[in-house]
């Protein structure tokens, strides 16, 4: 026996099928059957669904009493700013300033469709009036929004395309009513087009997903870099000083009260989100960053009161999580609520 094949044989099994798993031979191949043989984190774009809806009703039930100062009639001196945007003026249209009566049709409208969006009615229809709709309240008052809402607007756009309605809707219990088994195309494509189609086109939207999540965490990184405070450890001191962002005054005193603490979240926050790109690789890693990085956007929602920004990028980042995952969590949460319900014997 040569000695090359010996040490073939002493080798892992592990790292002889990484090889090949990885092998340029049997790579396009299996990215080919990823994105044509069946449609991945459907549980993901189903909470992305209902945690992007709640956002909306976020900005717009607590906003309705001030619409009109906030993108209607009141909102005429953010004019200039939103020209300068060059926004598709069609677009505008539909929340005029100058007509009380259309923009609060449009209002009520917008509404009613981000109910029927969180819910999941008739999914595939209302997703890009949803999308045509909240982008042309965005446009009448520039001022309003931020990173998120702008990230929001890019992903609507693109779930266009994706299955939002396999779980967590109206349309996946009306199929289970109708007997109608879930399949790849169920929802959101119409029988004429190709199985296939259907399925590539909603995992190529979970790849351009988590590409512009990755962008928002590298750039973000990057920018943190730039500032001393991140590198020494004291920016969220700073933030959760400002006290327009004093939603819970005492837990964010009670947050910044201990400097190493402090401390290690800065630098957590930083180097998570420097590294994400890497960590999403392993599944380890994926999971331990995933959960991180989700603890660090429910705290800028609970301490800085940005909820809709927090959910959004929450929502993304869930599109990570398999539904092999979800669904073995939801078996074992099962499981351990049928045995506290269960007499004891």
């Amino acid at each position: 026996m040569s000695r090359a094949a010996s040490v073939d044989e002493e080798r892992p099994v592990e790292t002889l099928s990484l090889r090949k798993r990885f092998a340029p031979a049997t790579l396009w191949p299996r990215l080919q059957d990823w994105l044509t043989a069946r449609k991945h984190s459907t549980i993901g774009f189903s909470v992305l669904r209902v945690l992007f809806g709640v956002s909306m009703l976020i900005v717009l039930v607590p906003s309705y009493a001030d619409r009109h100062y906030l993108w209607g009639a009141g909102a005429w001196w953010v004019d200039p700013e939103a020209d300068r945007r060059g926004w598709w003026e069609p677009l505008r249209l539909l929340f005029p300033k100058d007509n009380a009566l259309v923009f609060d049709l449009s209002f009520h409208v917008l509404l009613a469709l981000a109910v029927l969006f969180v819910v999941g009615f008739q999914t595939r229809w209302v997703t890009p009036v949803l999308l045509v709709f909240w982008v042309g309240l965005s446009t009448n008052s520039t001022l309003l929004g931020n990173g998120g809402d702008t990230l929001m607007r890019i992903v609507l756009f693109f779930v266009v395309f994706a299955d939002l309605s396999r779980h967590l809707s109206v349309d996946a219990w009306i199929r289970r009513r109708r007997g109608i088994r879930p399949s790849h195309r169920a929802g959101r494509m119409p029988t004429w087009v190709p199985t296939w189609l259907g399925i590539w086109t909603h995992n190529t939207v979970l790849i351009l997903c988590v590409f512009q999540i990755l962008l928002a965490y590298l750039v973000s990184s990057l920018l943190k870099f730039q500032g001393e405070e991140w590198l020494n450890g004291t920016a969220i001191y700073y933030a959760l000083s400002i006290e327009q962002f004093h939603v819970l005054p005492a837990l964010s005193q009670l947050a910044w009260q201990s400097a190493p603490v402090v401390a290690l979240a800065t630098w957590a926050a930083l180097w998570v989100q420097m590294l994400f790109p890497v960590l999403i690789l392993w599944k380890p890693t994926r999971y331990a960053a995933v959960l991180v990085i989700t603890g660090m956007h429910l705290s800028i929602a609970i301490l800085l009161g940005l909820w809709p920004f927090s959910l959004a990028m929450i929502a993304l980042d869930l599109l990570l999580v398999r539904d092999g995952s979800w669904n073995r969590l939801g078996a074992r949460l099962g499981a351990l609520r049928r045995g506290l319900l269960s007499p004891a014997t």
